[in-house]
């Protein structure tokens, strides 16, 4: 099926939501669209989607993208940091982006890109389409508490979820029709005693309930329900968040879009 036999208007604008592992997830949508010929020519996105939407606007594609990432292991991501402002250091996981990202800067991205920051100085979110972007991508990404914050600017800067999750505004008056992805389906689950599994439940909680508030509201919505049992760290559920996202786009877009 093509664009041209789906009530659907071009350019298309996709926003992609935050969500650590899950955000596998968005390549099996991004691929879905690519078949459906429903490619975004305009991308934004937040920690997780913030990374499918940096590598797909560079070229790679989604399949691409899912084999380079499960090639590190977690520990090439992430390790404890004892010290300092942040629980766990970032430095693999910016080199992973540095020599992966061809681009350099977002503005040299063959697509246009917003990446969703949030400024902790002025408690307000923040959508860069300029500058570096693995640093940009990075800051994105830093959970607080769990991530030293990026300096930026001389601002300190956080997981962009902290402010807008689904970053839907920067493409909005851009895409004659926007698609925003939600990996963070809250379903009731048993909570592991400890720091880390109450702060992520915690975080997450948070970020659906201002998801429910969004003032801008996408043409369509997407949510891959079932992997709402999966975790958020989890690398080996890889291929099970593609399949995921994949699915969902089938399931919503042609079941609201395709012509009767």
């Amino acid at each position: 099926m093509h664009l041209i036999d789906m009530n659907v208007k071009r350019p298309v604008g996709l926003a992609l939501s935050g969500g650590a592992a899950r955000g596998f997830a968005h390549l099996g949508v991004l691929q879905a669209l690519d078949e459906l010929n429903l490619r975004p020519e305009y991308l934004s996105g937040t920690s997780a989607g913030a990374i499918a939407a940096a590598f797909y606007a560079d070229g790679y594609k989604p399949h691409e993208i899912l084999k380079l990432l499960c090639s590190y292991k977690l520990k090439d991501y992430i390790r404890p940091g004892w010290m300092g402002p942040g629980l766990m250091k970032t430095t693999g996981f910016y080199r992973i982006l540095y020599e992966n990202l061809h681009a350099g800067k977002i503005e040299n991205l063959p697509l246009p890109v917003w990446i969703c920051i949030t400024n902790l100085n002025s408690g307000k979110a923040e959508y860069h389409n300029t500058g570096n972007l693995a640093r940009k991508v990075l800051a994105s990404c830093s959970i607080p508490v769990f991530f030293k914050p990026v300096t930026i600017n001389n601002q300190l800067m956080v997981d962009g979820g902290v402010c807008d999750n689904l970053p839907v505004k920067p493409i909005k008056d851009k895409a004659a029709f926007t698609i925003a992805v939600n990996v963070n389906p809250i379903l009731p689950k048993k909570i592991k005693p400890g720091i880390r599994g109450i702060a992520e439940r915690v975080f997450h909680l948070s970020i659906n309930s201002r998801l429910k508030e969004m003032i801008i509201q996408p043409d369509i919505l997407i949510e891959p329900d079932e992997i709402a049992s999966l975790g958020y760290f989890n690398l080996g559920n890889a291929e099970k968040l593609f399949s995921a996202g994949y699915k969902a786009v089938f399931n919503t877009i042609l079941n609201d879009y395709a012509p009767s």
